[in-house]
């Protein structure tokens, strides 16, 4: 049997069985599937204000959603609950459950519940007629209750094959998957960070050099490229001079550029970074983040 894989995208985090992926449909929204059937979708609404929101706001959302033509329903779940096949009432002792749609065999088909400390709140759904409920369904409630939203020491993304540690104050702001090419795009402030995977890297290392490669992920002509010490890797940088810094900003461009690529040969991967922004970008912070960009 394969070990459980961890996933974390956009504040949340949860062990999936190994033979489950995990496919970005928004944001907020994955879907988990196995054998390219879909088993569940997980959809969760973070706090906007500083406090977070208020359970009852948590209970408005839910019937908002219930309204929309979702599968849950807003109910007293208090005696329902402990009908519940044993896994799936492993919620009920971490977060509060405020809705759910009864299923076959006490496993519900869809339902919502809050983080009683960050607020944040889930919606899920299953799809019951794609599989067997019995320990599909131990597995489902298992993956939810051990979902993790908050106190986590960095801003992790893990999905598909590689991981991405941030500092704190970065927030996804962009994203596409597409066959041999993965992109996220986060802003912290005025500054960016474009993230890149490629696949498979020895056919695109037989067109390009790193350095190729580099320039073409940055679009950045006047890139000056300078090796690392490294014998898989190479850096980019612009550090314009103050005319060009004002042309620059004329054309609503980021002067200030940091880059950096590198291969993974056991992986057949390669991991680019691009860090931009209108001043000076802070000393050892792209490093900081290659640091904690890998294939896992």
């Amino acid at each position: 049997m394969l070990a459980d894989t961890c996933i974390a995208w956009n504040g949340i985090r949860l062990s999936i069985p190994g033979h489950w992926e995990a496919r970005v449909a928004a944001p907020c929204h994955l879907i988990f599937e196995a054998d390219f059937q879909p088993l569940l979708q997980l959809r969760w609404y973070q706090p906007s204000g500083q406090s977070g929101k208020s359970p009852a706001e948590s209970q408005r959302l839910a019937a908002a959603l219930a309204r929309q033509g979702e599968t849950i329903g807003p109910q007293s779940v208090s005696n329902e609950a402990s009908e519940w096949a044993d896994p799936w009432r492993q919620l009920e002792s971490k977060f509060q459950v405020l809705a759910f749609s009864p299923g076959r065999e006490r496993t519900p088909s869809g339902g919502a519940f809050s983080c009683p400390h960050c607020h944040t709140l889930f919606h899920f759904q299953t799809f019951p007629d794609k599989m067997a409920m019995g320990s599909m369904g131990k597995a489902i409630a298992e993956v939810l209750a051990a979902l993790s939203c908050h106190d986590h020491d960095e801003d992790l993304y893990r999905i598909q094959d590689f991981s991405l540690g941030l500092p704190p104050g970065f927030h996804l702001a962009d994203y596409s998957f597409a066959p041999g090419l993965t992109r996220l795009s986060f802003s912290a402030g005025k500054l960016r960070l474009q993230t890149a995977r490629l696949a498979p890297a020895d056919e695109r290392l037989k067109q390009q050099s790193l350095a190729e490669i580099l320039l073409a992920q940055t679009g950045v002509a006047d890139l000056q490229i300078r090796e690392t010490g490294e014998r898989n890797s190479c850096e980019g940088f612009r550090d314009p001079g103050i005319f060009s810094r004002l042309l620059l900003r004329l054309r609503r461009d980021r002067p200030f550029v940091r880059a950096r690529i590198g291969h993974d040969p056991s992986h057949n991967r390669l991991l680019s970074l691009i860090l931009s922004g209108s001043r000076p970008l802070p000393v050892g912070l792209l490093s900081e983040i290659a640091d904690n960009y890998a294939i896992v």
